[in-house]
């Protein structure tokens, strides 16, 4: 899973809601379900920079630190080839192209709010869906509710 749908869980965008409300539905159904979440090791650093844009610096430790509890992290050395292969097939950013590593390692679906991203792991053969978009957050919910 992305950062990007850890942070849509945690904050409310006034002007478009359904961000929040998705992040949250998903987040809900797979804790509900107990599925694994995985991230990869420098999820912890972008979470924490994501969340100080908005909140105190306690407060994004202390949201971090609580969110690590409940997530799968990937070291590194267990992804990097595989990262490496994904930026070359997709000309992606490096952040993306080891959250795409990672749904490949997992053999598990990447959740983004990033359009591009899912794009990027569609193009490398990883399974995606961008929450914003109607279709892939119905199709994930109806996969999630039939599993």
């Amino acid at each position: 899973m992305d950062t990007s749908v850890f942070a849509d869980y945690y904050f409310l965008y006034p002007r478009k809601p359904e961000r929040h409300e998705r992040a949250r539905t998903v987040l809900d159904i797979l804790s509900s379900l107990g599925l694994p979440v995985y991230e990869p090791f420098l999820f912890e650093v972008e979470l924490r920079a994501v969340l100080v844009r908005r909140i105190s610096p306690e407060q994004a430790l202390r949201i971090a630190s609580i969110t690590l509890e409940h997530v799968n992290v990937i070291r590194e050395e267990l992804i990097h080839d595989k990262a490496a292969e994904v930026a070359l097939l997709t000309g992606c950013r490096a952040v993306d192209a080891y959250y795409i590593a990672v749904a490949r390692q997992a053999n598990a679906a990447l959740i983004t709010n990033d359009r591009v991203m899912r794009d990027n792991a569609l193009k490398a053969g990883a399974e995606s869906y961008y929450l914003l978009d109607d279709n892939d957050y119905n199709t994930l919910i109806i996969n999630l509710t039939i599993s």
